[in-house]
């Protein structure tokens, strides 16, 4: 064969398997990211009125360094203080779909939420 034609086949084939994974792989839908609203419901869905609240008084907290958790770094320490979660106990008290629905899908790269949530806990106790 044609070096060249061979090339040339070698750069069609790959670029059909480049693009049946990319189909596959990385844009499939996923029923949890699909959204269908019905036409009533958006319709008949009225907001509530705002009401005025006071704000809480702000309380000042010592945050601490949530980094001492295995399997936390510095983004999903980022991640947690910009839900208001600082302290120890504060990530304790949380659950794991807490959890799950502050860090998205960083949390996917955890291997066990829950030795998470556990290491917190004994960390609170001990401070």
């Amino acid at each position: 064969m044609n070096p060249l034609f061979t090339f040339v086949l070698g750069l069609l084939v790959g670029w059909l398997i480049e693009w049946v994974i990319d189909y596959f792989y990385w844009r499939r839908r996923s029923p949890e990211r699909e959204v269908v609203y019905a036409p009533q419901a958006v319709a008949e869905s009225r907001v509530a009125p705002v009401r005025e609240v006071e704000p809480a008084p702000a309380v000042k907290v010592t945050p601490d360094d949530l980094k001492v958790i295995k399997g936390i770094g510095p983004v999903i320490e980022r991640k947690l203080n910009e839900a208001g979660v600082y302290t120890f106990e504060q990530l304790g008290n949380l659950t794991t779909a807490d959890l799950r629905r502050i860090l998205g899908k960083t949390i996917e790269r955890l291997a066990n939420e829950e030795a998470l949530l556990q290491q917190a806990r004994d960390l609170a106790r001990r401070n």
